[in-house]
C-alpha cells in the first residue's frame, strides 16, 4: 500500500501498511531540523512501512524498525535508482548475481541482517534497517538512525505491548470487508487472532492446519480448545495431505526477491492459505517468537553477581529439558559472555577455512551451540574450498565494523531482522494466492515495545513469552499462555523428500550452485540419498539448498515481482 503526505514542506511517500494519524505523521515530519531525523521518526509511526521523505531537491529514505518492508538503490550515470525490491534495479538478471554473497549468506545467518558483503545482487544495496539513506544530488551516503526505544521496567513494557498490539489489529481489522486469521493453537498467532475477534460484528474465520504425517500435532488441540471457549471465532480446518507435502510443487514457487524457505513448504502455504484467499488482512504470528523472546545467549547477561542465582536456576532448567550435562551448558555460557560479536565472526572464518572437504556433518544440535553470538549455516560443511576461503575473508572484512556494545540485545535485533527478512518473502509469495498477509508483531510500536524490555527478561526456560502473558493473560484466555510444547512436523520433511526424490535427485544433479563453484555437488547428492533413505540428514542444510536451486531458476527465467513490490523511483542526476 501506499500512502502520500505533505507537511512542513517535506513530502512523504510511505509504503507498506502505515497506522499513523495524519497529525502523528504531520509531527513526526516537523521532528528536528534535519531530515535524515524526520525519514528516521516518519518510519518509527504505528504500523510497518518505508518511509521516502523529499524537501529542497534531497530525499532520506528508512526502513521500518524491524526491516520487513525494504529499500534498495543503485548508482548509475542516469542518476539513482532506488526501489522496494533489488529486482526492480536489476530486472532480474543472472548476470548482476553476486556468487560469493549468495555462498556468504548459505554459510552464515547473519549476512541476511545486514553484515557487508550480503547483497545478491551486484548492482544494488540494501538500506540496513539501522541507518537512513541520504540522496543529495549525486551524492549517496548512510547517516546512523537513533534508535525508537528506551529502556523500561517489564511491567511498563508489557502494557505498552498490550497497547500496541491491540492498536494494530483494531486498526487493520475495523471496517474492513474480509478478515481471516491464522489460529495455529500457539500463543502468538492465537492472541491475535482473540483479539480481532473483538472488532468484527460476525465471526472470524480462525484458519487451523492440520498435518497427518505430523509425530505430535497437539497445536490442532490447542487450537481447538481455544475455538471452543472464545465468542467470535469461527475455525476452519484445513487439512493437509501428501500432495501438501515438504519439497511437493516448488517449481511453481514465484521469484522473490531472496531465496526463501517457504519454496520447500510452498504447497503446505497454498493449501492452508486457500480459505484465506480475498481476505484483506490476513493476520499472521510471524515474528511473535523473535520480538518476545531472545536467544539463548541472554544466558550471558546472568554472569554477572547479582544474576548467578538466576543463571544457575536457568542452566538446570535448560540442562533437565535438553538432557544435557549442567556443567557443559554452564561452561558455554561462560565462554560466550567473554566473546565478542566481532571475535565469534573471526572465529567462525577459521573455522571455515578449516572444515574438512568430505563434508562433515557433527553431532545433533545441543543447546550448548546455541549460546554463540553467530553461527555457520548448516551447509557449509558442503561448500567448495574456493566458496569458503571468500566467505571467510568477508567475515573478516564484517568483523571490522560491527559493533558490540549492547551483547545479547544487539543479538535478539540481528534475530529479528533476519525472521523478518524471512516473513518479508513469505507474504510475497502469499501475494500470489491473492492473500494480503499482516504482521501485527513486526508493526514499528511492537517492536518498540518488546525491545525496551531487556533481552534477559524476556526469555526463561520456565516460562514461554513472559511478555506476552504479562501483557494478555488477564485480558485474553489465561490457559493459552501456560502451554509449553509445541507441535513436531520433524517427519513430514522426510515423507516429502521421500514423495519428490526424482524431482531432488533432478536439481542437484543439474546443479546451479556447483555451477557457480559454492557446493560440492557429491556431498550434497550424498545427504540427499541419507535422506531419501529414511537415515538421520542435515534437513536444514538440504532445504537451504533446494530453496537457493530453485530461486536461481526463477532468476533465469527472469519472473517478475507483483507491480505493488516494484515501486521504483529515480533520484536527482
Amino acid at each position: 500500500m501506499i500512502r502520500h503526505t505533505v507537511a512542513h514542506g517535506r513530502s512523504a511517500l510511505l509504503l507498506g501498511e502505515c497506522l499513523a494519524t495524519d497529525e502523528e505523521l504531520r509531527e513526526a515530519l516537523s521532528h528536528g531540523g534535519s531530515l535524515c531525523e524526520a525519514a528516521g521518526s516518519a518510519a518509527s509511526l504505528s504500523g510497518s512501512y518505508c518511509a521516502i521523505v523529499s524537501q529542497d531537491g534531497q530525499t532520506a529514505l528508512a526502513t521500518d524498525l524491524a526491516g520487513l518492508h525494504r529499500l534498495w538503490y543503485r548508482e548509475g550515470s542516469e542518476g539513482i535508482e532506488f526501489a522496494s525490491t533489488p529486482l526492480a534495479l536489476v530486472r532480474g538478471s543472472t548476470a548482476d548475481l553476486d556468487p560469493d554473497a549468495l555462498a556468504a549468506r548459505l554459510f552464515c545467518s547473519d549476512f541476511h541482517t545486514g553484515l557487508p558483503g550480503g547483497s545478491l545482487h551486484k548492482r544494488a544495496t540494501e538500506v540496513p534497517p539501522d541507518r537512513v539513506l541520504l540522496l543529495n544530488g549525486a551524492s549517496v551516503s548512510l547517516a546512523p538512525r537513533n534508535p525508537a526505544w528506551n529502556r523500561t521496567l517489564f511491567r511498563e513494557g508489557a502494557e505498552a505491548l498490550r497497547e500496541a498490539l491491540e492498536t494494530g489489529v483494531r486498526a487493520r481489522v475495523s471496517g474492513a470487508n474480509t478478515v481471516t486469521a491464522d489460529l495455529s493453537g500457539g500463543m502468538d498467532s492465537s492472541t491475535l487472532a482473540l483479539l480481532a475477534a473483538r472488532y468484527r460484528d460476525e465471526p472470524l474465520p480462525a484458519l487451523t492446519y492440520t498435518d497427518p504425517f505430523a509425530v505430535n500435532d497437539d497445536d490442532a488441540d490447542y487450537a481447538a480448545l481455544l475455538a471452543s471457549r472464545a465468542s467470535g471465532l469461527a475455525q476452519v480446518i484445513v487439512k493437509g495431505d501428501a500432495a501438501s507435502l515438504p519439497f511437493t510443487g516448488m517449481d511453481d514457487v514465484p521469484l522473490t526477491d531472496h531465496p526463501s524457505l517457504d519454496t520447500v513448504i510452498f504447497a503446505r502455504d497454498r493449501v492452508r492459505l486457500l480459505p484465506a484467499s480475498g481476505a484483506s488482512p490476513h493476520l499472521v504470528g510471524d515474528g511473535g517468537d523473535a520480538v518476545l523472546g531472545a536467544p539463548l545467549t541472554y544466558l550471558t547477561a546472568l554472569t554477572r553477581r547479582s544474576g548467578l542465582p538466576r543463571l544457575v536456576q536457568e542452566t538446570r532448567g535448560w540442562a533437565r529439558l535438553r538432557h544435557r550435562p549442567v556443567h557443559r551448558i554452564m561452561r558455554s555460557v561462560w565462554r560466550a559472555s567473554r566473546t565478542t560479536y566481532a571475535e565469534t565472526l573471526t572465529a567462525l572464518a577459521a573455522r571455515l577455512e578449516g572444515l574438512p572437504s568430505n563434508g562433515f556433518r557433527g553431532n545433533a544440535p545441543r543447546v550448548e551451540r546455541n549460546i554463540v553470538w553467530a553461527h555457520l549455516g548448516p551447509s557449509a560443511p558442503w561448500g567448495t574450498s574456493r566458496a569458503r576461503a571468500t566467505v571467510a575473508e568477508r567475515l573478516r572484512h564484517a568483523a571490522e565494523s560491527v559493533d558490540d556494545a549492547h551483547g545479547v540485545d544487539a543479538h535478539a535485533l540481528r534475530m529479528l531482522r533476519r525472521h523478518a527478512a524471512d516473513t518479508r518473502l513469505f507474504a510475497d509469495i502469499a501475494a500470489h494466492s491473492d492473500v494480503r498477509v499482516a504482521a501485527p508483531f513486526f508493526d514499528n510500536q511492537v517492536v518498540a515495545a518488546c525491545l525496551s524490555v531487556p533481552a534477559v527478561e524476556r526469555a526463561s526456560v520456565f516460562q514461554a513469552k513472559p511478555l506476552l502473558k504479562a501483557a494478555f493473560a488477564e485480558h485474553l484466555l489465561a490457559e493459552l499462555y501456560e502451554r509449553r510444547t509445541k507441535g513436531d512436523y520433524g517427519a513430514c520433511e522426510y515423507h516429502g523428500v521421500r514423495r519428490n526424490a526424482a524431482r531432488l535427485r533432478s536439481l542437484v544433479e543439474d546443479s546451479r550452485l556447483a555451477d557457480l563453484g559454492i557446493l560440492e555437488p557429491h556431498l550434497i547428492k550424498a545427504e540427499l540419498e541419507r535422506a531419501i533413505s529414511g537415515g538421520y540428514a542435515a534437513m536444514a542444510a538440504i532445504a537451504e539448498v533446494v530453496s537457493a536451486e530453485v530461486w536461481l531458476r526463477g532468476l533465469d527465467r527472469a519472473l517478475a515481482l507483483p507491480a505493488e513490490r516494484s515501486v521504483v523511483l529515480e533520484g536527482e542526476r
